[in-house]
């Protein structure tokens, strides 16, 4: 290894054909040449640099939106001179993604796999037909088909490089759509998934995110253990199903790409990803900030790294109370918030589920309210003067009041299931409270209030305490949800969930 080298500089070609490709740094007396490595086999549009476990490496994403990379290989074995441009590779090797995507904080549903496309064109091979390896086009064939022409981020962890890359929309050539007995697809006609007669998209302008190992000069991508047969990773097919790192026919389980469906509306790769360090050792935290097209403003999101290097979108799993992190609204007992009465919160008929934590300072205050005591409306959700939880339609016999009370001074979770042809359910901590059948009321376009509830247009029966965590679902939550996910923080994009 020689014992010193001058200059550690690295361009790929030039962004345009019409713009000479320039050094990123020059060493005194030393000609551009002798210090940079170019690449000139391809028209490269965006690049980026990092160090990770001590060692260079330099991504850059062609016109075709393939991403390569360039490993700075200082190693004893590797005597090329003493100029570190000599050390890179000799060509540039393709970055090369997962088969499957799957959508970060929704890892029960499973990964979800791009249709395998033959060489030569866009044909996709049969449900039955399994293609030799170098009859499959590995772009079109991978998630790789969906990364978008646009900057791109990868950050080191310590252990994997992560690459962060805009997806496609839905009318780029290469966009797949999503089939109901699962798998993707892109193909003219075919048993799609639809909303209001339309095909879904398998990605559209979020955020994906895939992990690498560095083993040598290579990378490749991180392997994880499923179920054999079933090819989940908590599901199995049967009691004899067992775990391992390959398919029953061979075929290695490899991480599939994370789809971070809560940053969406992106352009131009205008995003950028941090892993920050939090004050309890060995925490950390990704802080995300990225500009959406679509409200023209800066998205941020601050999301917990999960145990296996990844997203936590669930938070600690640790229920409100004294010491705990996080804000809550609270009420003097002559505020309120106003929702006003958006189109998704016309529940009246409709089955829905209500949630919140609740802190009082005393009883007899209403926690959610779409309802005028002088007009009509949809539901009360209160706490009465004797302290019992109540769900209240404006129909005749329609009261459902809790077989208990709830405590003054600490935090109680609180839950109304209404399911439209059954009735009534109330949860407290997630235990069942009490039920009744009920006649649901008509839909109105009376406000949404949180906090209180209107007579005549004015706010009455005011919530004095701490409302936090409201959230409003167009279906019935399964008690087993309640119970399970009320100490946990929501993404905001889960399915059914109307308000958050």
């Amino acid at each position: 290894m020689p014992s010193r080298r001058r200059g550690a500089a690295r361009c790929f070609q030039a962004v345009s054909p019409k713009v000479p490709a320039a050094s990123l740094a020059k060493g005194p007396m030393l000609s551009e040449k002798s210090l940079v490595r170019v690449y000139g086999d391809r028209d490269y549009m965006h690049t980026t640099m990092l160090r990770h476990q001590g060692v260079t490496v330099a991504f850059a994403m062609d016109k075709d939106r393939r991403i390569r990379y360039s490993v700075l290989h200082l190693s004893p074995g590797a005597e090329r001179g003493e100029l570190d441009a000599s050390y890179w590779h000799d060509d540039p090797a393709e970055l090369r993604f997962p088969t499957e995507i799957t959508q970060v904080g929704y890892a029960i549903a499973g990964a979800t796999r791009l249709p395998v496309v033959k060489r030569g064109g866009r044909v996709e091979a049969g449900a039955n037909e399994v293609p030799d390896p170098d009859e499959i086009d590995p772009f079109l064939s991978s998630t790789a088909r969906l990364t978008a022409a646009a900057p791109f981020q990868v950050v080191s962890d310590g252990t994997h490089l992560m690459v962060f890359r805009q997806s496609i929309d839905a009318g780029h050539p290469d966009a797949v759509h999503k089939l109901t007995k699962g798998g993707s697809s892109a193909a003219a006609s075919g048993d799609y998934v639809k909303h209001n007669g339309a095909k879904v998209p398998l990605v559209e302008n979020t955020l994906l995110c895939d992990r690498f190992v560095l083993v040598g000069t290579e990378l490749k991508p991180v392997m994880e253990v499923r179920f054999q047969r079933s090819r989940h990773s908590t599901w199995p097919a049967s009691a004899k199903d067992t775990p391992g790192t390959k398919d029953m026919e061979g075929r290695p389980f490899y991480e599939p790409t994370q789809e971070l469906t809560f940053v969406r509306g992106l352009s131009g790769g205008a995003f950028s990803v941090l892993l920050l360090p939090t004050e309890v050792q060995g925490s950390r935290r990704w802080q995300i900030f990225a500009v959406n097209s679509r409200t023209k403003l800066i998205d941020s999101f601050n999301v917990a790294q999960a145990s296996n290097g990844l997203f936590n979108t669930q938070g600690s799993g640790r229920d409100p109370g004294f010491g705990a992190a996080g804000t809550a609204l609270r009420f003097n007992g002559t505020s309120h918030v106003d929702l006003g009465s958006p189109a998704a919160l016309q529940l009246g008929g409709k089955t829905y589920t209500l949630e919140a934590w609740i802190n009082p300072a005393a009883h007899d205050g209403m926690i959610l309210a779409k309802n005028d005591r002088a007009v009509g409306g949809d539901f009360s959700f209160a706490i009465d003067a004797t302290g019992y939880l109540t769900l209240m339609h404006r129909v005749p016999d329609s009261t459902v009041k809790s077989t208990r009370p709830v405590a003054i001074g600490r935090y109680t979770h609180v839950a109304a299931i209404v399911e439209a042809g059954k009735g009534v359910r109330l949860y407290l901590d997630g235990e069942p409270a009490g039920e009744k059948s009920v006649n649901l009321a008509h839909d109105t376009t009376t406000k949404v209030l949180i906090g209180a509830e209107y007579d005549n247009g004015r706010p009455v029966s005011v919530f004095s305490g701490d409302i936090d965590e409201i959230r409003i679902w167009g279906r019935a939550r399964t008690r087993e949800e309640l119970a399970k996910e009320r100490g946990q923080r929501l993404v905001g994009d889960e399915p059914g969930l109307l308000a958050y």
